[in-house]
């Protein structure tokens, strides 16, 4: 009974999906995808698997209500992200530039490649196993910047009439060997990235979108990439070394995709049974906790958007926050005993809603991203054929899969995508506005 709205949830993304089949409408790279996919992920793989877990651990009635919540938040995103009103906020926003300068891309695109091989541990490793000192730790906190520079190389070299096979094959090759470089690392979100973000700005920069095999492909690849990864980082028989990873690939098991993927269930009964540390567990421990047992958080995580890009050396005491809620809700909820030194993993997007202020909160924060989502996506659309805006999209469309599955909504930002992609993207906008350009970008409709 208490999984009925996990399978309303997915009558409502099938409903929504056909609609825009029939339509004509469906493009794989609208937000509106990757945001389900999450959705899906959690609040109907992980709500249905681990049923029994929830109903013994928090109650039927708990169970009932997180679940309605659930389904009840998809139905008013659904519903705001097709009213109209974001496309009319989106031809409100400034106009992109309409040159791309291939000489900046030159300058910038090596280094960005450089600096994310020292974030991957490629470069300036520390190899004696001594502290890493403070300079050295925020040098390495930029991986991402590796991708962005091979995102302005393939773009330079497919958008437009003239094409520029050197860029491209550069660029396609620095994406997948970002792609190899994080399933080594064992991190699932930059192996992930590095397959969508290939794809994307391969396609969009012709102004075309990929075939239905070229997606299931895709989507292969996606949770391929992964369950490697994190098959890898779990690892505990074999070394850290290049020929090790090759074993383990040459031995990788192809059914724990569907168990890291959370649509199968783990069968390993010999492990205690307890799914609180991964996200729909998250989410009932703020249910149960908040505010019952521990106070609301209102909104306070979301200062970090301004906050994260104020240095200590400016503002030493700066509190982190949201932080102090977040630990008191699972001190209070959690079935086991925590502390204040607990760093636990993502609560979703639904526990994070929940500490905010609860239902109203998540209406709110729901309507928020919807608004939000769908005003980028028609931005993009009204400007598809601008390199710009295409380098921007390729980098930004997959982060409302971390809206769903992260501690908060707006994690994506202050804690990747705001240092490594917007700096960037920020400094290419007025370059190029400037007229640092070398040739106009013809006009076109985006194939949509």
């Amino acid at each position: 009974m208490e999984v009925l709205p996990a399978y309303g949830i997915v009558a409502v993304i099938v409903a929504v999906f056909l609609a825009h089949l029939v339509s004509g409408k469906f493009d794989p790279f609208a937000p509106i995808w990757m945001f389900l996919v999450g959705y899906v992920q959690i609040y109907v793989f992980q709500a249905i698997n681990y049923h029994d877990w929830a109903v013994q651990v928090r109650g039927p009635q708990m169970v009932m209500a997180a679940n309605i919540r659930a389904l009840w938040a998809l139905i008013w995103f659904m519903i705001i992200y097709h009213c109209g009103f974001p496309k009319l906020l989106s031809r409100c926003l400034p106009k992109p530039p309409s040159q791309w300068s291939s000489g900046i891309v030159c300058v910038i695109s090596p280094l960005l490649i450089l600096w994310g091989c020292v974030g991957a541990g490629l470069l300036l490793s520390n190899g004696g196993g001594g502290e890493v000192t403070p300079e050295g730790a925020l040098l390495a906190s930029f991986p991402f910047v590796m991708l962005v520079g091979a995102v302005l190389l393939i773009v330079t070299g497919r958008s437009g009439e003239r094409n520029r096979p050197m860029f491209t094959a550069s660029g396609l090759a620095i994406c997948a060997f970002y792609i190899l470089i994080w399933m080594f690392n064992g991190k699932r979100s930059h192996s992930l990235m590095g397959v969508l973000t290939m794809v994307c700005v391969y396609y969009i920069t012709r102004l075309r979108r990929p075939s239905w095999p070229v997606l299931i492909i895709t989507g292969f690849a996606g949770a391929l990439a992964v369950s490697i990864a994190i098959g890898w980082r779990f690892e505990r028989q074999r070394g850290r070394e290049a020929s090790e990873f090759l074993t383990f690939l040459s031995d990788f098991d192809l059914g724990t995709i569907l168990r890291n993927m959370n649509i199968e269930g783990d069968d390993d009964s010999s492990r205690p049974v307890s799914h609180e540390t991964e996200e729909y567990g998250g989410f009932l421990v703020m249910m149960t906790a908040v505010p019952a047992m521990s106070e609301y958080d209102y909104g306070a995580s979301y200062l970090r958007i301004f906050s994260t890009f104020i240095p200590r050396i400016i503002w030493p005491s700066k509190p982190y926050f949201g932080r102090e809620q977040w630990v008191n809700a699972w001190i209070a909820g959690s079935e086991f005993k925590r502390d204040s030194t607990f760093t636990g993993p993502a609560i979703g997007i639904h526990g994070a809603t929940q500490l905010n202020g609860g239902a109203w909160a998540t209406a709110i924060v729901f309507a928020c991203m919807a608004i939000f989502l769908r005003s980028c996506y028609d931005y993009f659309r009204l400007h598809a054929h601008v390199p710009w805006v295409q380098a921007w999209w390729s980098v930004f469309f997959f982060n409302a899969w971390f809206m769903v599955v992260t501690d908060d909504p707006l994690v994506w930002f202050y804690y990747n995508w705001g240092f490594t992609s917007m700096p960037f993207l920020v400094l290419l906008w007025f370059v190029n506005k400037m007229g640092g350009a070398s040739r106009d970008v013809p006009v076109a409709a985006y194939a949509a």
